[in-house]
């Protein structure tokens, strides 16, 4: 690779509440089918039993101001991450992420000066890319993983 070829780097992306949230694929542990409460997909209280391991999800809802009737009670899809502390989260989605690359160079880091709303402390970078089929840009916001799942966030509830 010469020094003239931006990094790429493969991306996550979903909307959550109208918003469209990024997540390096580096960072997903994988992508799920979301179990029906009759087999441990208790999404609505923030809880999924995935074989042997209980998985928390965030709530991404709330944490964009959404009403919790905006939250899913049933998710057909789950993002699992692992924490550097070993523990497993997950962001429940109503629909499949889709899968990107992006050069890097795209993303431009967020300024968590006061008075920036400390609730999104873990919006690392912003990126606005073009759509190819639409005539509009997408804003995407980068999740810092390494942020979201210490950012307080109250007891496990659903995405």
């Amino acid at each position: 690779m010469d020094n003239n070829t931006p990094e790429i780097e493969r991306f996550i992306t979903f909307d959550v509440g109208g918003y469209w949230f990024a997540l390096p694929m580096m960072s997903i542990l994988k992508i799920v089918n979301c179990p029906p409460p009759t087999q441990g997909g208790t999404v609505g209280i923030g809880l999924v039993q995935l074989g042997s391991h209980t998985v928390r999800l965030l709530n991404l809802h709330r944490e964009v101001g959404k009403t919790a009737e905006a939250s899913p009670d049933h998710a057909p899809f789950l993002v699992v991450v692992r924490t550097p502390q070993k523990e497993l989260w997950g962001i429940a989605l109503e629909e499949p992420p889709d899968l990107i690359e992006l050069p890097l160079t795209l993303f431009k880091p967020v300024s968590l000066e006061p008075p920036f709303d400390h609730k999104t402390n873990w919006i690392s970078h912003m990126a606005i890319v073009s759509e190819k089929d639409k005539d509009s840009d997408r804003t995407l916001l980068l999740l810092d993983v390494h942020a979201v799942f210490q950012h307080d966030i109250g007891q496990p509830v659903s995405a």
